[in-house]
């Protein structure tokens, strides 16, 4: 299992373009497990509705956990996709 926290810097926070760039890294991932948490609250990262209802704000802290033999490469994207520097 593999963790990471970091700070939502994209100044719209987690909305829903960025929340599906998060699911597609994930359903890439083959086998791996994801859970996003923030303000007490988490989600399955392959759900972009609960994703969304995080209401995830510019500057909130995430923390993502992954479970699986790809952990780490899926965290990396997960970061990226929230922070809008991916696809």
């Amino acid at each position: 299992m593999e963790s990471k926290t970091f700070v939502l810097r994209d100044l719209e926070g987690l909305h829903a373009r960025n929340a599906a760039k998060v699911v597609m890294a994930v359903q890439g991932g083959g086998d791996v497990k994801v859970t996003v948490r923030c303000g007490g609250m988490e989600a399955d990262g392959e759900n972009i509705l609960e994703l969304m209802s995080l209401n995830a704000r510019y500057g909130a802290e995430l923390t993502v956990t992954a479970l699986g033999e790809r952990a780490r490469e899926i965290l990396e994207k997960v970061e990226k996709a929230v922070n809008g520097s991916m696809i």
